[in-house]
């Protein structure tokens, strides 16, 4: 027997070896559906950072999250709110959240001061309101509808939100 033919028993002995302690590892570790491995891999090799990060969070509430990150953008846009007293109607209005010397705070402490407070609603509180602005939000037909509806005779915000969770339900 030449040397080549040896040094290839030598590595395939190796690669038994290395098997046999592999399924020896395998068996030990009771590892379930093995053969998932590889493709909840790939999968986590596919996903962004951002998924991982946010896939660790579950909230407790999403409706105040959602309104924690709709508030502001709605708030910014000065054709539905062209000053802090429009903003503090809302707020008053719809949250029910009682808005002190709105005309004396800048307008983002005034939108901080609400976004706060949206934390202390109650889901009952919160629910026709979530899906009303996500239909604002997902939408610019009716964000354009209702900046043109705001400036019209008689305008409360109670009734604007109320159609468009009916909208919604339809």
């Amino acid at each position: 027997m030449n040397n080549n033919t040896k040094r290839k028993k030598a590595e395939i002995k190796k690669a038994i070896d290395f098997f046999e302690e592999l399924i020896w590892l395998f068996d030990s570790k009771k590892i379930p559906k093995l053969k998932e491995i590889p493709m909840s891999l790939r999968t986590l090799l596919e996903t962004s950072d951002s998924e991982i990060v946010s896939g660790k969070y579950k909230s407790s509430n999403p409706n105040i999250h959602f309104l924690i990150g709709v508030l502001p953008r709605l708030f910014k846009d000065e054709g539905l709110f062209p000053n802090n007293n429009s903003i503090a109607h809302f707020a008053e209005e719809i949250l029910h959240i009682n808005v002190t010397r709105a005309d004396k705070r800048s307008r983002y402490e005034l939108i901080g001061l609400i976004v706060c407070e949206t934390d202390n609603l109650s889901d009952g509180q919160l629910i026709d309101l979530v899906n009303a602005l996500s239909k604002i939000t997902g939408n610019d037909d009716n964000l354009k509808k209702l900046k043109e509806n705001k400036y019209g005779d008689n305008f409360s915000w109670n009734e604007a939100i109320k159609k468009l969770t009916e909208i919604n339900n339809e």
